[in-house]
């Protein structure tokens, strides 16, 4: 067996997965967390607590995030064709698994040694005074190392388990999700996705009666420390073992025998491909966990919020409006797409059908089924509240924002398709959705809200105030205009280049 020097297989892996493009995205990242943390006036004399205060809610998001779609990529090129059965005759698995976890590592790197520079640059620009907590940043770049390989090499045996990325990216999502909701309860590191947050260098006192809040420098927790590694050797043992047995199945597509069926059915083509996939699972966990720690949230801060429809909506749909619903449906545009990537499948695709009914229907499909989440949002949201006993009217400006929400879910729909339809990754369109998602987050704090489909969602959706004035006229316009410049694109690559050949 012709051996390959891991220097040789990290060459491969990045050039299998496309340096470039997840450079790209390490950058936005960092992007986005830089201007996360200079956001906001910093308090006087508590600057550098403040600006290592907020990089474990972010990162916990866009580390997680960002590992995860590089791990879901990373593996997901070995499922295709016989990949699985002719690596392991150039290299051992062993050394095969190492490259991929040293792609992961490097990625990691990277974007700590970028971070590094920023907090440097924002220490210069804002002119803090006082030493530089040098101990602080190393001890927060330690985290950061630790928890994305431990995000890396859990995302690589959900991947590997699950050759259907749908399920992996969904877990990664909802895992995330869990991971910021119990930063609210505990500091401990109770899932692999809070371990970020327990070893934060900065601990904040909230008094409810001032409502003064006072920053402090966190000592290391040595059992938080040990928990961390504890969950660094697990994922690796337990994603190296499954990536060395390829004989328990993992690696291979059962063909279950099922009696055939008449190909004539009411249904539509898309619909026939969803019936068999759990679809419905994350669209109706996530808003679940989201409104679970809205009410959490919102009952035990009455000493700050009202007891009323008004703020228990902001709290509900906080985290699902302003980080998680974009992705969710990116995610359904990518299963959607994914088996037409598989083979010669988009030739026998577009000799059986026209491309603008290919591409309708997968649009409708993907926007039908985020509407339906949509609704299900709704309902739960009128249910938790009657059950806490909220009395009183639903402000009316709720039914609006929700009819302007399932707008901005059928532009984002026709926006994710197109990116679905030229990117064949699985996991790049949603990683590039969460980006998009905190970008659009970013300029609908500065007021530009109609200049991303997901900016306009989240705007939309008034998770930070239901009854503000919503300019209806405004978003309906952008959103058949979005709709509209995505369809015509996707209809223009579709006739114009050869899917198999990408020529």
């Amino acid at each position: 067996m012709k051996q390959i020097s891991l220097n040789k297989s990290i060459s491969i892996e990045f050039t299998k997965n496309k340096f470039l493009i997840s450079l790209s995205l390490l950058f936005i990242v960092t992007g986005l967390n830089y201007f996360y943390i200079s956001y906001g006036d910093l308090p006087k004399g508590q600057e550098w607590q403040m600006i290592f205060s907020s990089i474990p809610f972010l990162n916990t998001m866009l580390i997680s995030i960002m590992m995860s779609v590089l791990a879901s990529r990373c593996i997901d090129i070995e499922n295709k064709g016989n990949m699985w059965n002719t690596l392991p005759t150039l290299e051992s698995r062993k050394k095969l698994f190492s490259s991929k976890l040293l792609f992961g590592f490097i990625h990691i790197a990277l974007f700590c040694f970028i971070q590094t520079i920023m907090i440097l640059y924002l220490g210069i620009k804002f002119m803090i005074g006082g030493g530089f907590p040098i101990f602080a940043l190393l001890q927060t770049e330690f985290a950061e190392i630790i928890f994305g390989m431990i995000i890396f090499q859990l995302q690589c045996l959900l991947s590997l388990k699950f050759r259907n990325q749908f399920a992996a990216l969904s877990i990664a999502f909802g895992g995330t999700l869990a991971g910021v909701f119990i930063a609210f309860v505990s500091k401990a590191a109770l899932t692999p996705w809070s371990v970020l947050f327990s070893l934060s260098t900065v601990t904040m006192d909230y008094d409810s009666a001032t409502r003064d809040m006072l920053l402090s420098w966190n000592a290391i927790d040595i059992k938080t420390i040990f928990i961390s590694f504890l969950y660094f050797f697990t994922t690796y043992k337990l994603s190296l073992s499954v990536f060395n047995n390829p004989e328990t199945g993992n690696f291979k597509i059962a063909h279950v025998h099922r009696i055939s069926k008449n190909s004539h059915t009411i249904l539509p083509v898309e619909l026939i491909k969803m019936k068999r996939n759990p679809v419905w699972i994350p669209f109706a966990l996530i808003p679940l966990i989201s409104a679970g720690i809205g009410i959490i949230n919102f009952l035990s801060n009455q000493g700050v919020l009202s007891f009323d429809w008004a703020d228990l909506w902001t709290q509900e749909s906080l985290f699902l409006g302003m980080f998680f619903l974009s992705p969710l449906i990116a995610i359904l545009a990518s299963l959607d797409f994914r088996m037409e990537h598989l083979g010669t499948n988009w030739n026998i695709m577009l000799t059986s059908s026209s491309r603008f009914k290919v591409l309708k229907d997968k649009w409708l499909t993907v926007a039908v089924i985020s509407t339906i989440c949509m609704l299900w949002i709704s309902f739960i949201y009128i249910v938790s509240g009657k059950l806490i006993g909220i009395t009183g009217s639903i402000p009316k400006e709720f039914y609006l924002r929700i009819f302007a929400s399932i707008l901005c879910i059928i532009a984002v729909s026709s926006f994710q398709c197109l990116l679905s339809l030229i990117i064949p990754s699985f996991a790049i369109p949603v990683g590039l959705a969460f980006l998009g998602n905190i970008l659009g987050l970013l300029l609908t704090v500065k007021g530009f809200f109609y200049a991303t489909p997901f900016s306009m969602l989240i705007y939309s959706m008034g998770s930070t105030n239901i009854t503000g004035e919503i300019n209806l006229p405004v978003v309906i316009i952008t959103c058949l205009l979005y709709i509209f410049i995505s369809f015509a694109i996707g209809l223009l690559y579709l006739n114009r280049t050869d899917i198999k050949t990408g020529r």
